[in-house]
């Protein structure tokens, strides 16, 4: 499942790029990460490293006897929240429990720290649950790191924009972390993991993100180098309000325009389920880029080899049904997010 999602990622965005800014620990880890296009995050997270952690996500997901099913076979469990009812925060003990436990056995974990997404470019206040993770698992004698991660997509529901991940330099718990003064320690732990990850993303203060976000778009330039573009950004929107000067986006080339002429003719039906999918007027916005990802790693292919069958029939020759088949894939790979 991990190698697939690696391949279709790699179709989805333009360019997944990854950097370290330390090299990714073994042994128990809690990966802590910022939290803007719900599903997608974590799986473009766990595809960025060799490491599989068990990912925590909202209760709701598991209600269902199948879902629990799946879910939980493919390293998932739930948190619960206090919209999920007061009385189910008394489960998160045990959820706490079995974290500690696949940390004892060297594995690891994922939790986006905010506690809920959004799709706005900033990080919202960390919650205290990876702090208690942490503290369960020390009190079991487990050495804990903690590796702030920071996921910065160019476009959040853009079809072949480009995402960069960054993996921040761990955190290192000693098992009497907490001893003294736990309060004081959680607050500490919470401000030095959002610390770490800030650097990692773009931050647009909300007092007045929109006028921000419009300047920024209109004077965004293009690096090839995801690391150099978020750079670049971030200065921009330091230095705001002086960026007032909006610029003319460049227009689409004709080359581009016939990629995506093809493209349309021949991914068309897929493309149509998709948006049917994610058309749905009521929607959680930060869902579309999942759910596109998700319908598009199924149809794609389904459609793609039904219609190289017919092309196969048609013609009768192997060389046509290849390049046919070829083609498919480079339409995709040439394409430019409108």
């Amino acid at each position: 499942m991990k190698s697939y999602c690696q391949l279709a990622l790699r179709f989805y965005f333009r360019k997944w790029q990854i950097r370290k800014l330390a090299p990714i620990p073994v042994g128990p880890v809690i990966f802590v990460a910022n939290h803007q296009n719900a599903f997608l995050d974590a799986v473009v997270l766990i595809c960025s490293s060799k490491r599989n952690p068990w990912a925590l996500a909202r209760a709701n997901v598991f209600k269902k006897k199948w879902a629990r099913v799946l879910l939980t076979s493919i390293q998932m469990m739930p948190v619960y929240r206090f919209r999920d009812g007061f009385d189910t925060l008394r489960k998160n003990e045990a959820i706490m429990d079995e974290c500690a436990k696949v940390l004892k056995r060297g594995e690891s974990v994922l939790i986006f720290g905010e506690g809920n997404h959004n799709e706005h470019y900033n990080l919202r206040p960390l919650q205290k649950g990876f702090a208690r993770i942490a503290q369960v698992a020390l009190q079991q004698n487990t050495s804990v790191q903690v590796v702030p991660v920071g996921i910065h997509y160019e476009a959040h529901t853009s079809f072949r924009s480009r995402v960069l991940v960054s993996f921040g330099v761990p955190i290192a718990l000693s098992k009497n972390y907490f001893d003294e003064n736990s309060v004081q320690k959680t607050e500490t732990l919470l401000k030095e993991v959002a610390d770490k990850i800030t650097p990692l993303i773009l931050s647009i203060p909300e007092s007045n993100y929109e006028v921000t976000w419009k300047c920024l778009q209109a004077n965004r330039p293009y690096f090839s180098d995801l690391v150099t573009q978020l750079q670049h950004e971030q200065q921009l929107v330091d230095s705001f309000p002086t960026i007032q000067q909006y610029q003319k986006p460049p227009s689409t080339g004709f080359l581009q325009k016939i990629i995506r002429l093809y493209y349309l003719i021949n991914h068309g039906l897929a493309r149509a389920v998709v948006h049917k999918i994610t058309g749905k007027p009521n929607l959680d916005p930060q869902f579309i880029g999942s759910l596109k990802f998700a319908a598009g790693m199924v149809l794609v292919p389904v459609f793609s080899v039904l219609q190289i069958s017919i092309i196969a029939l048609l013609s009768g020759s192997v060389w046509i049904t290849l390049g046919y088949a070829i083609s498919l894939l480079l339409c995709i790979v040439f394409l430019k997010p409108q």
